[in-house]
């Protein structure tokens, strides 16, 4: 057991959170035109007819913005990371340390995303600047139907 991990940040793993999103044309169309994505599929609804899709859809990691819950700066903790990640450990800074990604089926305009994310785990290194705190968390994105859409495996460091 990683002694330097309080107890109270502990008995988060496994706490499930959870969010749902109504997807619409324009989230889809302004996602798409934020990462420069010029596949018409995601914003032409006639090319987009003409698909497998029938529709326009989503690009592949359109699901990552709805990974955190929408809310006010003066909610955040104080280095502005997500809520999701604000584990009670004795560090204040937070960088993005690594992510894996599963989709598993297209998001349509139309479409309720369930967003399900669990602490997987948070544990410490030594690292040449001190102590460095890991925090694991795991998405689950599923449509109206139940039907899995993507995972994600997200893990961030956090260190004084």
């Amino acid at each position: 057991m990683d002694r330097s991990i309080p107890q109270e940040a502990l008995v988060r793993i496994g706490v499930k959170k959870v969010r749902q999103y109504d997807v619409t044309r324009q989230d889809i169309k302004r996602f798409a035109q934020a990462i420069g994505e010029a596949n018409p599929v995601h914003f032409d609804e006639d090319y987009a007819a003409g698909t497998r899709y029938g529709t326009i859809v989503g690009p592949p990691l359109f699901c990552q913005m709805f990974t955190f819950e929408d809310v006010p700066p003066e909610r955040l903790p104080r280095d502005g990371s997500p809520s999701e990640i604000d584990v009670p450990i004795p560090a204040q800074r937070t960088v993005g340390g690594a992510s894996s990604y599963e989709i598993f089926q297209r998001v349509r305009a139309g479409d309720q995303i369930t967003a399900t994310s669990v602490l997987k785990d948070v544990f410490s290194k030594d690292g040449a600047s001190g102590k460095l705190y890991f925090i694991i968390v795991e998405t689950e994105f599923s449509n109206q139907r139940g039907e899995p859409v993507a995972k994600e495996t997200a893990t961030y460091i956090k260190r004084l």
